[in-house]
C-alpha cells in the first residue's frame, strides 16, 4: 500500500504562534496521511489497525481530486452486519468509500468561519475533519473538537481584551479592580491616562493613523507597568493601569507612578509618523482596601480632568476617600442654570398601535427653550454642554412620572399606558439609575412597568453588559428596558442575547428607505418578525409618510412613531391631545 505523509507547516501571525490564540485554521493543521483510492479497504483496515492514533486519511485518485475517510466510519463499515464488513468490503477499492466532497479550506480561514462551516454542514459529516490547503498543494487535516477548542479559547480572549490593542478590555479591568479593592490586604492605585491630540490625529491623518497611535499607546504602557499590573483599554483614547501592593510592602508612589505612564506616552514612537504622537494627562487615585470600586476610578478620572485644566501632559494625584472638588465646564454649568431657570422641558411623541390608532405610549424627548437660539434638540446643545446631560436624568424621570400620572387623572384609561424616557450612558455606568427610577415612580403613584427606559445608542456593548445586573433588578420590578435604534448605530443582536430588553425600535433609516430599497425592507421585516419570535413589542420609528404606515401594516409592526402619527409636543399640547381624542 502506497501512503505518503502530505508536508505540512504552521501559518499565522509573526511571532511565537504558541504563545498567542490561534486565529486561522493553518495554525491548527496536523499531519495527513494520504492513500491511493486504487488501493484495497483490507490494507487501509490493517494501516488503521497498525496505527492506535491514526483518525483520518486523505484519499487522491488519477483524477487528482481530494477525498478523505473517518477511521470511525470505516470502522462501522468493515465491521459490518453480523461481523460480515470485512468479507464484503476487503477487496473492494478505497475510493468507494471515501468522502470526495469534503470541506477543504486555506490555511488563512478564520477559526470563526471554519466553525461556522462545521455548524451549517449536513449532519452525516458534521464533525468529520476539515482539510486545510496551502499554495503549492501541501495538506494538513483539522479536527472539529480541536478547532472548538481554539474558538472557545479565542472568545473567552474576546470578552476579556480589548481587540485592537489586546489590553485588558473595560470589563476585565473592572472585575480586577473591584477584587483588588476588596481585598484588604493590598493598597489600590487607579491610573487614568487619556490622550491630548487623539481627535487631531484622526481628523488630519485618518482614523487608520489613529489605530496606530492607540496600538503604540498600549506597548509603550505595557512596557512601562509592573508585572503585577493590570492595563487596559476602556474605549477609545482612555487608558487606565491598576496597580496593588500587599499590606507589608511599601506605599505604592502615586507620583512617581504617574509620572512613568505619562512619560511612556510622551515618548517618540520611531514607526509613528512624527504628527501622530500625542501626549497625555494623567490622573492617578490611590487608597488603602476595602474600597469602591466605582469611587477609585472616578476619582482617579476626576484628577484626570484636573491635569488637562492644568495645561495637559501632565499628572495629578488624589487620595480617594476625600471628596475631589471638580468644576462643571462652562456648558455644564449653563445646562444647570437652565434647569434650575426652567428652560428645560420635556416634549412628547406619541406612540401609536398600528392596527387601531390607539396611543399606547409617549416618549418623552428634552427641549432646551434656548434664550438667544430657540427651541433646541440634544443634538443642537453647546458641544460643551453635553457632559452635564448625566445631571437631567433624574429630572426627566420626575418629570416624565409626572406628566403621565396627570394624564390618568385626567383622561383616565385613554391615557397612554407607558412613557419612555431615554437614559445617559453615565446614567448606566455610575449606578443610582435604580434607586431614581422606583423612587420616581412611587412618588407620583404609578406602577415601574408604567415607564419604559430606552438605551442609549452611544453606549458600547461593553458599558451595557457591566449595567446588565442594574437591568435585571429594574425587570423583575417591571421597568421597560427597549432597545433603541435597533438594526443602525451600535445596536446589533448580541445586544439581544446579553440584555433583559422587553422591547426594540427599528431605526427611522430602515422605516425612510424601506418603499424604496427592498433591502430596507427586508431589515424591517426580518426584526418585526425577531420581536414577535422573542415575544418582544416592536416599534418602528420615524414614520413620515402615509404609504409607509400602511407598509408597517402589511408587515405586521404593532406599533409606531413619528410625524404622520404625532409630532413632539410640550405636555400641555400634549394633554390637549389626549382631551380632544376622549371628546372624539
Amino acid at each position: 500500500m502506497r501512503i505518503s505523509s502530505a508536508p505540512f507547516s504552521i501559518l499565522g501571525p509573526p511571532g511565537d504562534a504558541a504563545s498567542v490564540t490561534p486565529w486561522s485554521v493553518g495554525e491548527l493543521a496536523g499531519e495527513v496521511v494520504v492513500v491511493s483510492a486504487d488501493d484495497f479497504c483490507a490494507d487501509l483496515d490493517q494501516l488503521f489497525r497498525s496505527r492506535d492514533t491514526l483518525t483520518v486519511v486523505v484519499v487522491r485518485d488519477s483524477a487528482r481530486r481530494t477525498g478523505l475517510i473517518m477511521r470511525s466510519a470505516f470502522e462501522l463499515v468493515m465491521s459490518g452486519p453480523f461481523g460480515y464488513g470485512r468479507s464484503l468490503w476487503g477487496r473492494r477499492r478505497i475510493g468507494a468509500m471515501a468522502d470526495w466532497t469534503p470541506v477543504v479550506l486555506s490555511a488563512e480561514t478564520p477559526i470563526t468561519d471554519a466553525s461556522h462551516r462545521v455548524r451549517t454542514r449536513g449532519w452525516q459529516n458534521r464533525y468529520d475533519d476539515l482539510l486545510v490547503s496551502w499554495p503549492g498543494g501541501r495538506l494538513g487535516r483539522v479536527s472539529a473538537a480541536r478547532l472548538f477548542d481554539a474558538l472557545a479559547r479565542r472568545l473567552v480572549e474576546q470578552a476579556t481584551q480589548d481587540a485592537l490593542t489586546g489590553l485588558a478590555n473595560r470589563r476585565h479591568f473592572l472585575d480586577s479592580l473591584a477584587s483588588a479593592c476588596a481585598d484588604e490586604s493590598h493598597s489600590v492605585a487607579v491610573a487614568f491616562v487619556d490622550l491630548d491630540r487623539m481627535k487631531g490625529v484622526n481628523d488630519s491623518l485618518g482614523h487608520g493613523v489613529g489605530d496606530q497611535l492607540l496600538v503604540s499607546v498600549a506597548r509603550r504602557l505595557l512596557a512601562a507597568s509592573g508585572p503585577g499590573d493590570v492595563v487596559a483599554r476602556l474605549g477609545g483614547d482612555e487608558f487606565a493601569v491598576l496597580r496593588t501592593a500587599s499590606a507589608g510592602s511599601s506605599e505604592i508612589a502615586a507620583p512617581a507612578f504617574g509620572e512613568q505612564l505619562r512619560a511612556a506616552v510622551d515618548a517618540i514612537d520611531p514607526t509613528l509618523p512624527q504628527a501622530a504622537h500625542s501626549t497625555a494627562s494623567v490622573g492617578v487615585a490611590v487608597a488603602s482596601a476595602p474600597v469602591e470600586p466605582g469611587e477609585l476610578l472616578r476619582d482617579a478620572d476626576a484628577v484626570m480632568y484636573r491635569a488637562k485644566r492644568a495645561g495637559r501632559n501632565a499628572v495629578r494625584v488624589v487620595r480617594s476617600g476625600r471628596p475631589v472638588p471638580v468644576r462643571r465646564s462652562a456648558g455644564a454649568q449653563r445646562l444647570r442654570n437652565a434647569l434650575d431657570d426652567g428652560e428645560l422641558q420635556l416634549h412628547y411623541q406619541p406612540i401609536v398601535e398600528v392596527a387601531t390608532g390607539r396611543v399606547v405610549g409617549a416618549e418623552g424627548l428634552v427641549r432646551w427653550r434656548h434664550p438667544r437660539r430657540g427651541l433646541l434638540a440634544p443634538g443642537e446643545f453647546p458641544a460643551d454642554s453635553l457632559t452635564g446631560l448625566a445631571m437631567i436624568d433624574g429630572w426627566v424621570l420626575r418629570t416624565a412620572c409626572a406628566d403621565l400620572a396627570y394624564w390618568i387623572s385626567v383622561v383616565g384609561d385613554r391615557a397612554p399606558e407607558h412613557v419612555s424616557v431615554n437614559v445617559t450612558a453615565a446614567a448606566l455606568r455610575d449606578g443610582g439609575l435604580e434607586d431614581a427610577v422606583l423612587r420616581a415612580t412611587a412618588q407620583v403613584g404609578l406602577e415601574a412597568r408604567q415607564l419604559h427606559l430606552e438605551l442609549p445608542e452611544t453606549a458600547d456593548l461593553t458599558l451595557l453588559t457591566d449595567a446588565v445586573g442594574n437591568l435585571n433588578t429594574l425587570r423583575r420590578h417591571g421597568v421597560g428596558v427597549v432597545l433603541d435604534d435597533m438594526g443602525a448605530g451600535s445596536s446589533t443582536l448580541r445586544h439581544l442575547s446579553v440584555l433583559p430588553v422587553s422591547g426594540l425600535k427599528i431605526d427611522r433609516s430602515f422605516v425612510a428607505g424601506m418603499l424604496i430599497n427592498a433591502n430596507d425592507r427586508q431589515v424591517v421585516k426580518l426584526l418585526t418578525g425577531l420581536g414577535k419570535n422573542l415575544d418582544l413589542p416592536v416599534i418602528a420609528e420615524g414614520v413620515e409618510q402615509p404609504d409607509q404606515l400602511a407598509e408597517l401594516v402589511t408587515l405586521g409592526v404593532p406599533y409606531a412613531q413619528g410625524y404622520l402619527l404625532g409630532r413632539p409636543a410640550p405636555a400641555v399640547q400634549f394633554t390637549g391631545r389626549l382631551i380632544e381624542s376622549v371628546a372624539v
